[in-house]
């Protein structure tokens, strides 16, 4: 006589949550990045169509080095408008280069900037929306795309020829790059195309190749990665961002009076985020100043930066005491996309509402710093989110960096992006807390 024996009902597993691995859909996430990506294009274009983008400030000599760039004669001399043109590295060469070669292409027409601007918005929306999306869920992914879409600040500097757009959206694309370098297990081809995304940013703003090594290795943080694979990492990210600059580099040795990485402003930044009457922030070279009479682009710089490191040598507590000031001109406020268009419309532009676009800038620059210390602040007893470690670092990257030269407003466009992505934190699920043992 057979007896039957009954299997007891094993307990249904409960459905993982959206922001989990296995139930994460990359296809809808993707699907609400776009969206994101294509109101924040939407905004720009009908933005620059008011205010079309005008060439001031640095942005003036981006735009006539484009131009020489793209008819052939090379990265020269970009305060000199008379012939003989000597070549220079005094300026980054990424974003004249980027804007030559499509000036080549359609010519040097205003909206080439623009599109360039829009385009590198529209990336950089996309980006962090996905990534919040990843990190925190569907709601939050939302968040950081209209965060970032709608931001005034963001949306009125795309009438500028200025680098922090386009610095912005590839740093977004490398941080992308590294996130699925660490979900494939260490595949080098994403550690290499991260390291020369960061390459080419170094080339529009150097401040990205002291970056490279914090996306690097803050991307195997909280995986069981050994201090081998860490380095293959690092050294996989090195190499392919040496990759891009040092060819410049080599033609820097060859055609100017010594060797520079990438531009020959550092020298000058610095002696000018030691002085104390800059306050923390920048101010011009003056006339008649120490390092002017000395002849040729690297011996100027290398004499500014010694005179900057004997300044800090002789008296680093006034030096140190600057680095509040420095970061209060770096996050306490939003002017610049302002003031650019006041000095390139001649005082025309804004000329009744100067006050309300820089109370509204700041007052929503603001809101996405409280939004972003909000969300990360409950962080410190729980595990972070692999985007959110690495906008964290990224930011505070940035932020060393400024703190060591000078601040300027426009610089944090960088990493507005992230701070949006931080920010969208803060509408997130609340997960339980972890059981205590």
């Amino acid at each position: 006589m057979s007896t039957t024996h009954s299997t007891p009902a094993t307990p249904a597993t409960p459905a993982p949550t959206e922001i989990s691995t296995g139930a994460f859909d990359s296809r809808r996430a993707w699907r609400i990045a776009v969206g994101w990506a294509m109101l924040a294009i939407a905004l720009r274009i009908v933005w620059l169509a008011i205010e079309p983008p005008v060439p001031e400030w640095d942005g003036a000599i981006y735009h006539r080095t484009a131009q020489r760039i793209a008819a052939g004669m090379g990265f020269v001399d970009t305060w000199n408008n008379l012939p003989p043109y000597r070549p220079t590295a005094f300026y980054p060469v990424g974003y004249p280069a980027t804007l030559g070669a499509l000036y080549a292409l359609f010519g040097p027409a205003r909206w080439v900037a623009g599109a360039l601007n829009v385009l590198s918005s529209g990336i950089a929306t996309a980006a962090v929306s996905r990534m919040a999306h990843r990190a925190w869920g569907r709601a939050p992914g939302h968040v950081a795309g209209l965060l970032f879409a709608c931001s005034p600040g963001s949306i009125v500097y795309c009438s500028a020829y200025m680098t922090e757009l386009l610095s912005a959206a590839t740093l977004c694309l490398a941080m992308l790059s590294m996130l699925r370098y660490r979900r494939t297990g260490g595949s080098p081809g994403w550690a290499i195309l991260a390291g020369l995304l960061l390459g080419f940013s170094g080339l529009v703003r150097p401040p990205a190749l002291l970056i490279a090594p914090i996306l690097a290795l803050v991307s195997r943080a909280h995986t069981r990665s050994t201090l081998r694979e860490s380095l293959r990492a690092l050294t996989l990210v090195g190499l392919s961002c040496c990759a891009v600059v040092l060819p410049w580099t080599a033609r820097n040795c060859r055609q100017l009076d010594g060797c520079a990485l990438v531009s020959l402003n550092g020298g000058s930044n610095l002696w000018i985020g030691a002085d104390p009457s800059a306050l923390g922030g920048y101010r011009d070279i003056r006339i008649g100043e120490a390092c002017l009479r000395v002849r040729g682009e690297v011996a100027k710089d290398r004499c500014f930066g010694r005179l900057a490191t004997q300044r800090i040598r002789e008296r680093p507590l006034q030096w140190l005491a600057l680095a509040p000031l420095k970061v209060g001109h770096l996050l306490g406020y939003e002017s610049s996309p302002v003031s650019y268009l006041r000095a390139a419309t001649h005082q025309r532009a804004f000329a009744q509402t100067e006050t309300a676009m820089y109370a509204l800038m700041t007052a929503y620059h603001w809101i996405l710093l409280s939004l972003a210390l909000i969300a990360v602040a409950p962080l410190r007893r729980s595990k972070h989110p692999p985007e959110v470690t690495l906008s964290i670092a990224v930011v505070l990257g940035f932020v060393g960096v400024y703190v060591v030269f000078f601040g300027v407003d426009r610089y944090h466009f960088v990493f507005t992006p992230l701070l949006s992505l931080l920010a969208s934190g803060s509408v997130r699920r609340a997960t339980p807390p972890e059981p205590t043992p």
